[in-house]
């Protein structure tokens, strides 16, 4: 019995290895939408793509499934010509880091930040490393460690913003996910925080009539096909929902005590942009820190998925 038990527990140890290695996460490179050489990591349940050449996340969704996150077509393959006297801002989509807060900068951001080439390094456990360029305007440099989980749909970033300059520099890390045509979206309200109402309306960028309802926990905004719209949240909940084509998708970020946040003291903030760019940004913010040369600030953010 001893021996029929002991082979019993090899093949049980060997089966575990076998699901652990086909669900262990692989990194290889493709061509995607134009660009060669893109980085797409995948457990096998999901999968995710980097492109260095204009610095972003470009897809996120399920393995043969739609894509959460939204392209602008008409820019496939392109890139950002940084010398350019036009200084002209091209909105690829995806995901990527700015600062905050954005009254400082105002429009458009610096093209280095927002959509210059990064360099990729495949760390252990074929996790990604993306080195972003030096911010000349802002003093910045961000590096982004990403982690897709072995099984499952969860992915983490772990974003360092570096002070590259030689003065200090006062900052926020600012994620902006761009979300393809959402059926609608779901910001936390706190009316224990700093707005009465739970949340924070921009200066005349309210929602459209009817696109918006307001519940007991969340303000549920649909996308309006004439009019943009933003809103904010300091709520502790720290996450953003959006449903796409019957796919939730969240993204989340720990509120990091009552520190100084942008935009009034908003963590989260959510916009929706009318036709013909058919997209809505789920932005989390992270406390703005004075960060003394060559010295770094954090912010960790997470992103799931569920059918």
């Amino acid at each position: 019995m001893r021996k029929i038990f002991g082979s019993i527990a090899v093949i049980g140890a060997i089966t575990l290895f076998a699901a652990r290695t086909e669900a262990a996460v692989t990194v290889s490179r493709v061509d995607y939408n134009g660009w060669q050489g893109a980085y797409k990591m995948t457990n096998g349940t999901v999968e995710l793509v980097f492109v260095p050449q204009i610095g972003r996340v470009m897809r996120y969704g399920y393995v043969g499934g739609a894509n959460v996150l939204w392209n602008n077509t008409e820019l496939s393959g392109k890139t950002t010509d940084l010398t350019s006297k036009t200084k002209e801002w091209l909105n690829y989509g995806g995901d990527k880091l700015w600062v905050s807060p954005q009254s400082v900068w105002n429009w458009p951001p610096d093209l280095a930040l927002d959509s210059g080439t990064q360099q990729v390094q495949i760390l252990p456990d074929n996790h990604l490393l993306t080195t972003g360029m030096k911010s000349k305007a802002y003093g910045v440099q961000y590096q982004r460690e990403i982690i897709l989980a072995e099984t499952g749909a969860g992915v983490t970033f772990k974003n360092t913003l570096t002070n590259s300059s030689a003065a200090p520099v006062e900052w926020g890390i600012w994620e902006v996910t761009q979300v393809n045509d959402p059926t609608e979206l779901k910001l936390p309200l706190y009316k224990g925080g700093k707005f009465p109402t739970g949340y924070y309306n921009f200066k005349d960028a309210d929602p459209a009539p009817g696109c918006m309802k307001l519940g007991n926990y969340f303000a549920t905004v649909t996308r309006s096909t004439t009019k943009s719209s933003k809103i904010g949240s300091d709520s502790p909940l720290g996450f953003i929902l959006a449903d796409v084509q019957g796919v939730k998708f969240r993204v989340m970020a720990k509120k990091i005590g009552s520190t100084t946040y942008p935009d009034e003291g908003c963590s989260l903030e959510l916009y929706t942009n009318p036709d013909p760019l058919k997209y809505a940004e789920m932005e989390l913010m992270a406390p703005v820190e004075k960060v003394a040369p060559g010295k770094q600030t954090h912010y960790e953010t997470k992103w799931s998925l569920e059918k």
